[in-house]
């Protein structure tokens, strides 16, 4: 008489493979948590800054001393060509996990104000370092601070608040 049991090899077979789908998933988990931690790519905006602070007739604010976490992730500069006014864009991703922009520019504030405010609703004012900044909510969960001096607008905004728009403002140092 064979000693073959079709209860046994249904149960070898159905072992072999709960076995390997756990090595899979414990794979899996290994992978997942060794990339846990978020990588955002960071840009030096330095050489942009020297090239807007060459090219503007004005002192132009630059981010100095921010706090901990707050990584630029694009700067760009542009200008619309001979004798057009020169405009600076740098985008920081926010120690809460969010983003915020500082718009600077040199052209009309009204201009300014049109492209980076649009119809955002104005929601009071509030000093920074000593200057006036009209705060407004952009909607969706963004806002926006906008300071229109003699010479450059500077707008900062974002998916942020208020109070991570204030840091970075307060940031802010005129260089020539």
């Amino acid at each position: 008489m064979s000693s073959y049991n079709r209860a046994n090899a249904t149960f070898g077979a159905y072992a072999a493979a709960l076995g390997l789908l756990v090595v899979i998933m414990g794979a899996m988990v290994l992978v997942v948590n060794a990339r846990k931690q978020e990588n955002i790519p960071s840009v030096d905006y330095g050489p942009d800054a020297a090239a807007v602070r060459a090219a503007a007739p004005f002192p132009v604010p630059v981010p100095e001393g921010l706090p901990e976490g707050w990584t630029p992730t694009i700067s760009e500069v542009g200008s619309g060509g001979e004798g057009a006014p020169v405009a600076w864009t740098l985008g920081f991703a926010t120690p809460d996990d969010r983003h915020a922009r500082l718009n600077v520019s040199g052209a009309d504030p009204a201009e300014v104000l049109a492209e980076h405010i649009g119809a955002g609703e104005p929601e009071g004012a509030v000093r920074v370092r000593g200057e006036e900044w009209d705060r407004y909510s952009l909607g969706k969960g963004r806002y926006a601070m906008a300071h229109a001096g003699d010479e450059v607008t500077t707008v900062v905004s974002g998916s942020t608040d208020y109070a991570e728009l204030g840091v970075l403002a307060k940031s802010l140092k005129p260089r020539n």
